[in-house]
C-alpha cells in the first residue's frame, strides 16, 4: 500500500531492530496503549511477539511506514479490531507509531488517511474507530484532520483516560 511519500509495507523479521528501539524509546512509549516497555528485553520481545502474530493476520494488522524516496522506516501503523468482533466492522480501528526523528512533518496524518481510505475501499468497512490516550495532543489534531469525531472517554481503574474517535464510510 502507498500514501503519497510513504510505502506501508508488512512487518518482517528483519524489521526487529528498528521496532525494539521505537518500543523501547520512553517519550514514544508514554503514550501507547497497555502495558510500559521499561527495558530493552521487554521491548525485544514485544517487537519480536508483533512481527510473528502480523504475520498471520492477512487484511488487518501492522504495516512498517518508509519513506518512497529515502527507504527510511518511519514507524508503523495498524488497522486491527479493538475487541472480539461480530461481523466485518464492528469496531476496527487504525493506530500508528513514529519516530520521534519523523513527527511534525504530517506524515501521521497521511498514513491515517490512506489508512482509512483503505478500509473503507478495499475491506468494505462501515466505520473505522481510534482510540488515543488523553492528553495525546498531537494523535487528537491528526484523527480531527482526517475527519474522525470523537465519541466518548473512558476511564480506566488503573487512572488512564481513553479517547474514542469515529468516521463513517461514505455513503454512497
Amino acid at each position: 500500500m502507498e500514501s503519497q511519500r510513504c510505502l506501508l509495507r508488512p512487518l518482517v523479521e528483519e524489521d526487529s531492530d528498528w521496532l525494539t528501539e521505537l518500543i523501547a524509546d520512553r517519550e514514544i512509549n508514554r503514550y501507547l496503549l497497555g502495558e510500559k516497555v521499561e527495558s530493552l528485553e521487554k521491548a525485544r520481545k514485544a517487537a519480536d511477539a508483533m512481527i510473528y502474530l502480523d504475520l498471520m493476520r492477512g487484511a488487518f494488522g501492522e504495516w512498517a511506514i518508509q519513506g518512497k524516496q529515502s527507504g527510511v522506516i518511519h514507524g508503523y501503523a495498524g488497522l486491527g479490531k479493538l475487541r472480539p468482533w461480530s461481523g466485518r466492522s464492528d469496531e476496527i480501528a487504525i493506530s500508528y507509531v513514529l519516530r520521534r526523528s519523523s513527527w511534525g512533518q504530517g506524515l501521521a496524518s497521511e498514513v491515517a488517511a490512506r489508512l482509512v481510505q483503505y478500509g473503507f475501499e478495499a475491506q468494505r468497512l462501515e466505520r473505522i474507530m481510534a482510540v488515543i490516550l488523553a492528553g495525546n495532543d498531537a494523535s487528537k489534531r491528526v484523527l480531527e484532520k482526517i475527519g474522525m469525531k470523537f465519541v466518548k472517554r473512558l476511564d480506566l481503574h488503573h487512572g488512564e483516560r481513553l479517547e474514542y474517535y469515529r468516521i463513517d464510510a461514505p455513503k454512497q
